[in-house]
């Protein structure tokens, strides 16, 4: 809950730094590369960018924004936190160097402000947590700052959008949390995701991570999984290389009941982590696919195939993780579904308690109880 309510500020922090800066062309190829998870071509045009324009924000910024992906890829290795401290202290310094001279630069501010969100971000990822929202308060001073003195920008649509989606859906779904926001804006779920869409269609920098947050909002949040299909779909059309877009298609796949897709999905991705390709070659990503790969079998009905998959994946998520996790209460789920499939009440009994005995994650224990009082069945 505390990584939910730092990663809403920080992220509406971070995309409004993308709306800033000028050769927005030059910017947006950076992105594509980023995007791409080509980071060694987005590495040269930083550094070409920053050898032509040393004083400014941008090139430091992006720099940031590189790193950040290298480690969004693979959320638990956390041997890059070095090195994008390193690039986030470097961007403040150039940002401080600036506003010593004008207090009121409007990109220095932003992207001050931007890099200490995605640094507020991976300390709340890695549990730090006083010092994340130390981060996420003062670059919440530097945007407000910022926005005063240039109110109308267009691409800030989307951090605006962001920023109204969650401060509804943050006191709506954690009532004991509304004394702490009382200090923040009142949000707007609806009119945030249409700010979020119209950024989508409508900026430039921004349009990408528009896309992005609206798949990753239709996954994670509103369930929807044909609209985020869509978005899912046009940023894996173009940017095939990036894990995080493709495993969200396949995710919406899932969601909508489209297991044939999903199986050919997933045992794409399941084969690019064996073959260690970037980006995929790492445990988070193998106990992924084991999971969607298990569930598609089991909803087809092909219950003696998961087998294979389910074991692997209970020894994963005995790996990554000590206590109770989303991961680890599915799987007993999904076991006791397939022993119901396979006829035997008496273990799917015992995993559905399981599941009943262990922390909730969204309608785990409806759904074992449910089971509990009428079988499964495909």
């Amino acid at each position: 809950m505390k990584r939910l309510v730092l990663f809403l500020i920080v992220w509406f922090l971070s995309a409004n730094a993308f709306a800033q800066g000028a050769d927005e062309e030059k910017l947006i190829a950076v992105l594509k590369h980023i995007y791409s998870c080509d980071f060694d071509s987005s590495s040269i045009l930083i550094n070409s960018y920053i050898s032509s324009r040393p004083a400014a924000p941008q090139g430091y910024f992006f720099d940031v924004l590189s790193s950040w992906w290298k480690i969004n890829i693979d959320r638990k290795n956390d041997k890059l936190d070095d090195e994008f401290n390193s690039k986030v202290n470097k961007a403040v310094d150039v940002c401080d160097g600036i506003l010593d001279k004008n207090p009121d630069d409007f990109n220095a501010l932003f992207y001050k402000g931007g890099a200490l969100g995605y640094r507020g971000l991976l300390k709340s990822l890695r549990e730090s947590w006083l010092s994340a929202a130390d981060d996420g308060k003062q670059a919440l001073n530097l945007m407000d700052r910022a926005l005063e003195i240039n109110p109308g920008n267009k691409e800030a649509l989307l951090g605006v959008g962001i920023y109204n989606y969650f401060a509804e859906y943050v006191p709506l779904k954690y009532p004991f949390l509304k004394p702490l926001l009382i200090i923040f804006p009142k949000g707007d779920k609806v009119k945030g995701l249409a700010q979020i869409k119209e950024a989508a269609q409508n900026s430039k920098i921004a349009a990408y991570e528009a896309h992005y947050i609206i798949a990753y909002l239709d996954v994670a949040y509103e369930r929807n999984f044909t609209e985020g299909e869509t978005y899912a779909s046009y940023l894996f059309n173009l940017f095939p290389s990036n894990p995080v877009f493709e495993r969200l298609l396949y995710n919406c796949y899932v969601g909508l009941g489209k297991y044939s897709n999903a199986l050919d999905g997933w045992t794409a991705v399941r084969n690019k982590n064996k073959s260690g390709v970037t980006g995929y070659n790492n445990d988070a990503v193998l106990r992924e696919s084991d999971y969607y790969l298990a569930l598609s079998m089991l909803k087809q009905g092909n219950v003696d195939m998961t087998d294979d998959y389910i074991n692997e994946l209970i020894y994963l998520n005995d790996k990554l993780d000590k206590d109770d996790t989303s991961f680890k209460v599915f799987t007993y789920l999904m076991l006791g579904m397939k022993y119901d499939a396979a006829g035997d009440r008496g273990k799917a009994t015992d995993n559905y308690k399981k599941v009943l005995d262990m922390k909730e994650f969204q309608n785990s224990h409806a759904e074992a109880e449910k089971y509990l009082k009428n079988p499964y069945r495909k």
